[in-house]
């Protein structure tokens, strides 16, 4: 197994623990806007050693990838928080898995790779599957649609994410691209603090023990998925491998969503099933993309 099959595989079950985490500290009334200053700083703080490692900067303007990086991680970031609070974790997380196809093309129109039959039955494949996945929901439709809506379009815009990460990690190297893009998304964080509905400090104990868990998860993810994508590239096979935290989620959730306060168990056993049927249509859809 490679480094860059084994890493997206770990970074699917961090990531599914992680959001199940921090949907426990929404339960005590953090807000979105606090949860991803929070979930940022985190970032930041992992990062910002690695501006002394690496490759120097020679020129400012190689300081506008790792912004450019950075903006669009912080809007995939904002939108699949708001995604956590306002949706259900086991049917947002499968709808991430559609990012691989949205990779394959963009790295195609992008890079000028030629779309492959694959590249388009993947997409309809993913369809299929988002629509086997909405079903059984019929009690909260519009919960269900906005998280569909979220879902898309975070996995769009984490996609450009991995796209120029995989694009220019050669040429500045994972510990510029990694510190200059976290850097950035916590300098666009500041601009969420007027949005709090109460100061950080009025985070209770017990709260702050589930959003750091949450936090730390989630920047170990990032930090492993910004060292493999700059580093090795592949993106469209690692993103087929992280995919399984379509899986993951519906699987922990149904298991012990119960210690993270999750009631999405309460939806029945057919729609956890359905959306696992769904999760296993959206793998097929990127191995189809893959081949």
């Amino acid at each position: 197994m490679e480094v860059y099959h084994a890493i997206p595989m770990l970074n699917a079950l961090i990531y599914t623990l992680g959001a199940l985490c921090i949907k426990r500290a929404t339960t005590h009334g953090v807000g979105p806007w606090r949860t991803t200053f929070i979930s940022n700083l985190a970032l930041f703080l992992a990062a910002f050693p690695l501006w002394f490692f690496g490759k120097p900067i020679e020129e400012a303007t190689d300081l506008l990838i790792p912004l450019a990086i950075g903006a669009t991680f912080f809007l995939g970031q904002l939108l699949v928080c708001l995604a956590i609070h306002k949706g259900d974790v086991s049917l947002l997380t499968p709808l991430l898995g559609t990012k691989t196809v949205f990779v394959a093309f963009i790295v195609s129109v992008g890079l000028g790779e030629a779309l492959t039959n694959a590249v388009w039955l993947g997409a309809l494949l993913s369809a299929v599957a988002i629509l086997l996945m909405r079903g059984g929901s019929s009690g909260d439709r519009k919960r269900v649609t906005l998280t569909v809506y979220l879902g898309i379009a975070c996995s769009l815009s984490y996609a450009g994410t991995d796209a120029l990460t995989q694009a220019y990690g050669a040429e500045l190297g994972f510990h510029k691209i990694a510190a200059g893009t976290f850097s950035s998304v916590m300098l666009f964080s500041f601009f969420l603090i007027p949005f709090f509905k109460s100061s950080i400090t009025a985070i209770t104990r017990q709260t702050w023990t589930w959003m750091a868990l949450g936090a730390s998860l989630m920047t170990i993810q990032a930090g492993l998925m910004s060292f493999v994508l700059s580093t090795y590239g592949k993106a469209t096979v690692v993103n087929v491998i992280y995919s399984s935290r379509g899986i993951w989620s519906v699987v922990l959730v149904w298991c012990i969503g119960h210690w993270f306060s999750n009631k999405e168990q309460s939806l029945g056993r057919g729609v956890l099933i359905r959306r696992l049927l769904g999760s296993l249509l959206l793998v097929v859809a990127i191995l189809a993309v893959m081949n």
